[in-house]
């Protein structure tokens, strides 16, 4: 099931996973990678974030994991394929030249629920590859 204001920002779907976009892409390609990753993220989909992050890509997880590369990000996403996501709700996602951000929250199969912000920056403004990535997480209490 897929909720949003935008069509175009909504025109994914998951097969599992429900996914609902309250942002306003609009046409910005920036905003529309960050869409995607954060799909793919939510479908496990390691290849499809893979094929969307430079070569020297650098994911930090704030307070857990400083990951240099693309070789060390696929294999951090690999150890992550275990937790299922059953819900994906994108809030907002913005962007400004070479950077953006997305916040939102994820629902797994086993019950967490899971709030995240995280912040891009891109390898040029029309938002071709990531090259930057630093993301905060935090776990929410069953009546958050």
């Amino acid at each position: 099931m897929l909720g949003g204001r935008q069509a175009n920002c909504a025109s994914l779907r998951a097969v599992m996973t429900k996914i609902y976009i309250d942002a306003d892409c609009g046409d910005a390609p920036e905003r529309l990678l960050v869409r995607d990753v954060n799909v793919a993220f939510a479908q496990a989909d390691v290849e499809g974030i893979l094929d969307r992050l430079a070569v020297d890509i650098h994911w930090q997880i704030i307070g857990k994991a400083d990951i240099r590369g693309k070789e060390a990000v696929g294999a951090a996403l690999e150890a992550m394929k275990d937790v299922v996501t059953r819900e994906l709700v994108i809030l907002s996602i913005i962007s400004l030249g070479t950077e953006g951000a997305a916040n939102g929250v994820i629902r797994t199969e086993g019950g967490g629920s899971f709030a995240f912000c995280d912040f891009y920056r891109f390898t040029s403004a029309s938002g071709e590859k990531i090259k930057l990535m630093m993301s905060y997480v935090v776990e929410l209490n069953s009546g958050d």
